[in-house]
């Protein structure tokens, strides 16, 4: 039995929402939307191709990262593969690879290309360090929320790719890791018997494409298949509340240094104890539903 994520994340035109319309819907609810044809004023819409970043940078080392079996939060720190960026372009179109290049900074390899796009007017409070994510056919993003907590705006530029989202109050019940922001449930394959709180969890799915934007608010778990490969853009604003701000910063700083410090004493054990204590919380949660 599959996720409960049959609700349709919305869509509205980008081109013609205002910002009183985005707040008033969307963000001060903190609810997902895709914004359909929001870059389409700037350069990048047109100009972003494969072909164009194969040319204009393809000399550069990239590290890729891999769907690891071990502690998922390993795979923002470590890459598994290092390659030329258009040796790795021509193989996420030629094959299925689950090597994947996140959080990207492009823009420090060629920052004439921050002329081609700017900051949509329908938000404020931009955080003005965007990233790009690179992805091959049938890869996956596996479930986690992002560790700052801010709202993030992804705009597709080549492929499609199939998200599904979860609201931050389903936390204990997708086994959210202490220490991190990680979930070791498979979305595709769920296994009740291993993971019972997932019966009770529900979530919003979509396909996006070029010239989508996604609009994910504060906190919210995403899991995201590459259909195609292809690549994104992800530009953020600070967290909507003090609660999510503050989050944001002791994911960024405590949080985060003492789940470095554990693995490094005791990887393996460290990973079981922080399975075992998310499973206890989500028993507790799922008697208290019950």
């Amino acid at each position: 039995m599959a996720l409960d994520v049959q609700t349709p994340i919305p869509v509205v035109d980008g081109t013609t929402i205002t910002r009183e319309e985005f707040y008033r819907n969307y963000y001060k609810p903190q609810k997902p939307v895709i914004l359909r044809g929001l870059w389409k004023k700037y350069p990048a819409y047109s100009k972003w191709t494969m072909d164009f970043f194969k040319q204009s940078m393809g000399n550069i080392e990239v590290g890729l990262y891999g769907n690891r079996k071990e502690d998922i939060s390993k795979t923002l720190q470590v890459p598994n593969a290092v390659m030329r960026f258009d040796e790795y372009l021509d193989l996420i179109e030629r094959e299925p690879t689950d090597l994947r290049l996140f959080l990207f900074p492009v823009f420090k390899h060629k920052p004439e290309l921050l002329k081609d796009f700017g900051y949509p007017e329908i938000a404020r409070g931009y955080i003005k360090i965007p990233f790009m994510f690179f992805g091959p056919p049938k890869s996956i993003v596996r479930m986690h929320q992002d560790i700052d907590m801010s709202n993030v705006f992804l705009t597709q530029f080549h492929g499609r790719k199939r998200v599904f989202l979860f609201a931050p109050d389903q936390s204990t019940l997708l086994y959210r890791l202490p220490f991190n922001v990680h979930s070791t449930v498979d979305v595709d394959n769920p296994d009740y018997d291993e993971y019972p709180g997932l019966k009770y969890v529900k979530g919003m799915s979509a396909t996006i494409g070029h010239g989508d934007t996604l609009f994910m608010p504060s906190g919210y778990w995403h899991h995201m298949e590459y259909l195609d490969g292809g690549f994104a853009l992800a530009i953020r604003t600070i967290a909507h509340s003090l609660p999510m701000k503050l989050g944001g910063l002791w994911n960024l700083t405590v949080q985060r240094t003492t789940d470095n410090i554990m693995r490094k004493i005791n990887d393996e054990k460290w990973f079981d104890y922080k399975k075992k204590l998310a499973r206890t919380r989500a028993d507790r949660a799922i008697s208290e539903l019950s």
